[in-house]
C-alpha cells in the first residue's frame, strides 16, 4: 500500500468561526501554512484529491503545483454542514442557540445542528470516502485535501482514536495526517 495522507486547508479570514460548507477562499497566512505543509511531503503524491470547497481546492492546488500534478474534485471530502451555525463562533451559538448547543455538547459528535447535516450521514460520507481513498492508495501515493470535521471523524470513527487524539491530530491548519493502511473499528 502506498502512502494516503489527509491534509487539513489552510487558514482562511473564517478562522475560529464554525464554516462547514461556507466556502471562504485562502487567506496569506492559509498559503504559506500550504507551502510549508507541501515540502514536508515524505513522499511524492501521484495523485491529489480535494473536497471541492474553495478553501480545500486552493490548498490542493498550491500542493499540485509544487508536483506538477492535477487536482481531481471530490465533493465527499466536504467538511460536515453547520447549517444554522455556519459563520458564528462558539460563543455566539451559546447565546443564540443555547438549548441547542447543550444538547450538541451533551451528545457531541452525534448532536444536531439546526439546520445542519446529521452527524450520521456525515460519518457514512467519511467512511465511503475513506475507503475510497484506501482503494486508490493500492495502487499510488495520495494526498487528499479535505477539512478538521472530516479527519477528527475518519480517526475518531475508523481508527478508534479517541475525540481528544483525532483534535489534535488535526487542529492546526495544513495538518498532514497519514491514513493507517488497516481499519481497526468503525462500521458503517
Amino acid at each position: 500500500m502506498k502512502p494516503c495522507i489527509l491534509l487539513r486547508h489552510g487558514e482562511t479570514a473564517m478562522a475560529g468561526l464554525f464554516c462547514g460548507h461556507s466556502d471562504p477562499p485562502l487567506n496569506d497566512a492559509g498559503r504559506e501554512q500550504i507551502d510549508r505543509a507541501a515540502s514536508m511531503l515524505a513522499e511524492r503524491p501521484k495523485v491529489i484529491y480535494a473536497s471541492d470547497l474553495k478553501r480545500a481546492r486552493q490548498s490542493a492546488e498550491l500542493i499540485a503545483s509544487h508536483f506538477d500534478l492535477p487536482v481531481h474534485l471530490r465533493p465527499a471530502l466536504r467538511e460536515i454542514s453547520f447549517g444554522a451555525w455556519e459563520g458564528l463562533s462558539w460563543k455566539q451559538i451559546e447565546r443564540c442557540f443555547p438549548a441547542d448547543a447543550q444538547a450538541w455538547l451533551a451528545r457531541y459528535p452525534r448532536g444536531v445542528i439546526p439546520t445542519g447535516e446529521p452527524y450520521d450521514t456525515f460519518r457514512i460520507r467519511v467512511h465511503q470516502e475513506i475507503a475510497f481513498l484506501l482503494a486508490e492508495s493500492k495502487q499510488r501515493s495520495l494526498v487528499a485535501v479535505t477539512h478538521g470535521g472530516f479527519i477528527r471523524t475518519a480517526l475518531s470513527e475508523l481508527y478508534s482514536f479517541t475525540h481528544s487524539e483525532a483534535h489534535r491530530c488535526s487542529a492546526q491548519y495544513a495538518s498532514v495526517v497519514p491514513v493507517p493502511p488497516v481499519q481497526t473499528g468503525g462500521a458503517t
